[in-house]
């Protein structure tokens, strides 16, 4: 590990990096979860952590050690700042992941509920796309293949096509569609979920087949995420020497209740967000109470 270059003392106060935009944990779950699962098998550490309390420390690392990117990639040109950078959103991943291990099953009620949310907007939204195709606007072989096939899975199938196809050629078809993005969210999510709770044959997942698949994910997730951590570290050490404890402290540090604060409330504001968050739970497996810690 590289020498102090300081002996500057640190204050405790983390200095406030550039802000960026916060996209949703089912987002970032999403684009986490391909490069979790090639890590090796071998590889992978079990989460027995409490995945709220990493979080609210990954965000307060970050935000201490790499608010001058700049500088960062000068003194340690290796180092992959661009991993470190994402790791709030990967611990957003995480959270998300830790959410479907406690998910309870879905109800044939709640599946009902999205299935008519899913054909509500599909046949009005294909209809008019079939339309717009004969006039050159959209693909005529995409939406031909978005119409053809039956079943609960293939519709789900067909809402999440017809969502990207519209917002794929948003320019083309501005001012040519009543569809609001309100209802291409609602389609694309509401598709997206039928797609992880149904089976091809549109039978809902066992439970737990469902609950293994889930706890992979998040061991994966997990794991990427203690990689990752120990690389914004060693930017704390370098910069900040002994005091690097401070900067970005062990993962599962108790927190200050305002930084607690911060990302219950966060939390809270996805949850009340987006129907397929649940509340953030800890890697053991249990729910667990909102964020409420001291030092």
């Amino acid at each position: 590990m590289a020498k102090a270059k300081t002996n500057k003392e640190h204050t405790g106060k983390s200095p406030k990096a550039a802000p960026t935009a916060t996209t949703t944990y089912h987002a970032c779950y999403k684009r986490f979860a391909p490069l979790a699962a090639g890590l090796p098998d071998r590889d992978v550490e079990v989460c027995r952590a409490d995945v709220r309390i990493a979080f609210a420390n990954v965000k307060r690392g970050v935000q201490a050690a790499c608010a001058d990117p700049a500088r960062i990639r000068r003194a340690l040109p290796e180092l992959p700042l661009d991993d470190v950078l994402a790791l709030p959103d990967l611990g957003r991943a995480l959270i998300f992941a830790a959410t479907r291990v406690t998910a309870k099953p879905a109800s044939s009620g709640e599946i009902d509920a999205k299935l008519k949310s899913v054909t509500e907007l599909r046949e009005p939204m294909l209809t008019l796309a079939e339309t717009l195709a004969k006039r050159g606007l959209l693909p005529k072989d995409v939406v031909a293949e978005i119409r053809a096939g039956t079943g609960k899975y293939d519709l789900a199938s067909d809402g999440m096509a017809l969502a990207h196809l519209y917002e794929e050629h948003a320019d083309a078809l501005r001012g040519k569609h009543p569809f609001t993005q309100e209802e291409l969210d609602q389609l694309r999510e509401a598709s997206e979920w039928l797609l992880d709770t149904l089976t091809p044959d549109g039978a809902r997942r066992p439970a737990a087949k469902q609950r293994g698949e889930a706890e992979n994910v998040r061991d994966r997730l997990w794991t990427l995420l203690v990689r990752r951590y120990a690389d914004l570290r060693k930017i704390a050490y370098y910069f900040h020497g002994d005091a690097f404890e401070e900067v970005t402290p062990k993962l599962q540090s108790r927190l200050s209740s305002s930084a607690a604060a911060d990302v219950a409330e966060e939390i809270e504001a996805e949850e009340g967000g987006a129907d397929d968050a649940g509340a953030a739970a800890s890697g053991g497996g249990g729910e667990q109470p909102p964020i409420s810690l001291s030092p």
